[in-house]
């Protein structure tokens, strides 16, 4: 067991205890997460004039989008609702709707008929004919 490994074990409870911060947030994971933000930023939202336009741009962004008051005034995540179609545009969707399903009903029936009139040997393969 290596020697890092082993002293987490040992002292893994005392580590805790004395922490500042909790064990989730110095995990990896956060930084993961931010890194489509960060290209996304990058490419839409950046003056690419200078390197430290690019980075000053990227963090007000970094900045606004990790500002609570800001993100819930958003309107990138409301929803939009669907506007109803005009009754004209309905009627003419109950009609295609209503000869898609008397087509399929008419389709099921054949089909259960045919099945039952398919002759096996009809389909008979001569395997040896081709070999010659």
């Amino acid at each position: 067991m290596p020697p890092s490994v082993h002293k987490i074990l040992v002292n893994g409870s005392r580590a805790i205890q004395l922490a500042l911060f909790p064990i989730g947030i110095l995990s990896e994971e956060a930084q993961e997460a931010r890194n489509k933000d960060y290209i996304r930023f990058r490419r839409q939202n950046t003056r690419k004039t200078s390197r430290i336009d690019t980075n000053t741009d990227i963090l007000h962004m970094f900045l606004i989008s990790s500002d609570p008051l800001i993100t819930s005034k958003s309107t990138q995540n409301i929803k939009k609702k669907n506007n109803a179609l005009c009754s004209e545009a309905m009627n003419l969707l109950s009609d295609i709707i209503e000869t898609h399903t008397t087509r399929d009903l008419e389709l099921d029936s054949n089909d259960s008929t045919e099945v039952s009139e398919f002759d096996s040997s009809d389909c008979s393969i001569d395997i040896d004919s081709d070999e010659s």
